[in-house]
């Protein structure tokens, strides 16, 4: 017999509201780390919800400590894998989606196993809100790469000039590699209202905001 499909809620201001006790609008980190980034944007944006979705255990639970320690009422944490948390959110109830320093897996046997893939992408797509946002960072160029490509093979999403005031900037791993004098690569992806579902055609152009 077949495991029970999952009950995913339609109504995600219901959702947010009940994990929050705040009907803010909804920020997601896949890949919280230490948290330094949820709490940088939760000083810098108080008016916004935001859940860190964290694999790893024994992070998930220094960062839990953290927040807990540091009374940050708007800000919620996850230990969990993001691909099936995303299957979980209600369509369309998510602001932006946060995605920084994410395993580049280098050796070619191993690029299935990066996060980034058309199933992920199509998961965010559904999660977003019209004219939400996907922010990405990453110190290697050729991951950028594969990034830019799965994310614009879905013709839900196109993208936008980052800008300097690109919240992945305020990373741990950010402020590290500045220091070592790395380059970081950024990226910022738009969710397109009313696309469809079909994969866009091969040429793609970047948009100012």
């Amino acid at each position: 017999m077949s495991a029970p499909a999952a009950v995913v809620p339609t109504d995600g201001s219901i959702f947010w509201a009940e994990l929050f006790g705040d009907p803010a609008p909804v920020e997601l980190e896949i890949g919280s780390g230490d948290g330094a980034f949820l709490l940088a944007r939760a000083a810098a944006m108080p008016r916004r919800n935001l859940l860190g979705i964290e694999r790893s255990p024994g992070k998930s639970r220094r960062l839990a400590a953290r927040i807990a320690r540091l009374g940050s009422p708007h800000v919620r944490t996850l230990q969990a894998d993001a691909t099936y948390v995303l299957e979980l959110v209600p369509s369309a109830s998510v602001s932006a989606v946060h995605v920084y320093f994410p395993d580049p897996w280098p050796k070619r046997r191993h690029i299935p196993r990066r996060i980034f893939s058309p199933v992920f992408v199509a998961a965010l797509a559904r999660a977003l809100l019209a004219d939400g946002a996907l922010y990405v960072a990453t110190d290697v160029a050729v991951y950028m790469e594969h990034i830019r490509a799965v994310v614009l093979a879905d013709r839900r999403f196109d993208e936008v000039v980052p800008g300097a005031d690109h919240p992945g900037v305020s990373t741990g791993f950010a402020r590290k590699y500045r220091a070592e004098g790395r380059a970081l690569h950024l990226a910022r992806f738009h969710r397109v209202p009313g696309a469809g579902d079909q994969p866009r055609p091969a040429a793609v152009k970047i948009r100012s905001s």
